[in-house]
């Protein structure tokens, strides 16, 4: 009798420390997550530091570190409407441009079209409904394409090829997209140091604790701490974020994940200033050549024929030559509200057979 005694009080005392224990984690990892902040990777590091550089103080405030994509939007983000270039209405709570969430599930009948790029897709310089995804919206339904029509605004500041790839394969699939729209090759030339985007994203996992342990602050935080950031290869050399090669290898990757669910792609091709005109600086760049060899050997149809590229710089040319630099152009490549109203016209005629069909 005094021996069951015993071992019940031990077995009492067993799950009183066990309990104890769970409720100190549980304090500790609340305490991590309000006052300890996440170990930021260095990819995104890098870009505050090139926004600083650009004295775009203000833009480093609307981006937050993502242990999976280097960088996004920080969520349900509002600027004041008379800062520049990033004001108004930054992000919803999904971290998308948009006004509104994006449900999971797609309605019967609805089209959806993901658009994921830089810059130039979020719309730098203008307002969240003057983008050439909220415009091709509107366009789509004023012409009363059947079903209802959602243009899905996935650009984020700063991205390549590589990081839209990376959304597309852990986020962008799961809003249903019936076709998604690429626009990048600007940012991939940049270079921050000796490794490339594909090489940091290693790192960056590699820095990550096992998958069931990800949810944890705390357990996140420890295991980076055992973990020994490595020095760059050569820290006096610099290369592209994204090599030509690298380029078609990652457009080859990102092609393949909604193929498998026969979602098509539409690769853009930017107009960039250097585009324009007929100098040696307006030919188009390895990595523009790239996607428009990508998209014309995968078309979105094959009968009718539908190209999976369109490229953008005939049109780019035309606006310049009627309306001049100052009124398409901020910049050696962001364009203006005009400029957007234009392209979400030429993607909406380039998808005219595929909205029949």
């Amino acid at each position: 009798m005094l021996r069951r005694e015993m071992t019940r009080v031990t077995r009492y005392r067993y799950l009183l420390a066990i309990a104890a224990t769970l409720l100190a984690l549980v304090c500790v990892e609340v305490l991590c997550r309000f006052f300890i902040p996440a170990p930021a990777s260095l990819r995104f590091q890098q870009d505050i530091d090139e926004l600083e550089g650009m004295q775009l103080h203000a833009a480093t405030g609307i981006i937050e570190n993502d242990p999976e994509l280097f960088w996004r939007l920080a969520p349900d983000k509002r600027l004041p409407d008379n800062a520049w270039p990033f004001f108004g209405i930054v992000s919803n709570g999904q971290s998308l441009r948009e006004d509104h969430d994006i449900p999971l599930a797609k309605p019967d009948g609805e089209i959806r079209i993901l658009f994921l790029g830089d810059s130039c897709t979020y719309g730098y310089g203008v307002a969240h409904d003057r983008t050439f995804a909220a415009v091709a919206e509107s366009l789509l339904r004023e012409q009363g394409v059947a079903g209802y029509v959602e243009c899905i605004n996935a650009g984020v500041p700063g991205y390549t090829l590589f990081q839209g790839y990376r959304y597309l394969a852990t986020q962008g699939l799961r809003y249903q997209p019936d076709l998604v729209v690429l626009n990048f090759g600007w940012n991939d030339y940049g270079m921050w140091d000796d490794l490339s985007d594909a090489e940091h994203y290693a790192l960056l996992q590699a820095m990550q604790p096992p998958p069931p342990l990800r949810r944890s602050h705390l357990f996140r935080l420890i295991w980076s701490r055992t973990r020994t950031r490595p020095a760059p290869r050569s820290p006096h050399e610099k290369r592209p974020r994204l090599l030509p090669g690298e380029f078609a290898e990652t457009l080859e990757n990102l092609h393949a994940l909604p193929h498998e669910r026969r979602i098509p792609i539409l690769i853009l091709v930017w107009p960039m200033r250097d585009n324009i005109g007929d100098t040696p600086s307006g030919l188009r760049s390895q990595l523009q050549m790239e996607m428009i060899a990508f998209g014309q050997a995968h078309p979105l149809l094959t009968s009718p024929h539908v190209s999976g590229v369109l490229d953008l710089i005939p049109l780019g040319r035309a606006l310049v030559e009627e309306h001049g630099f100052a009124a398409v152009y901020f910049d050696h490549g962001h364009v203006t509200p005009l400029a957007h109203q234009a392209i979400a016209a030429s993607i909406i005629d380039h998808l005219g057979p595929w909205l029949e069909k």
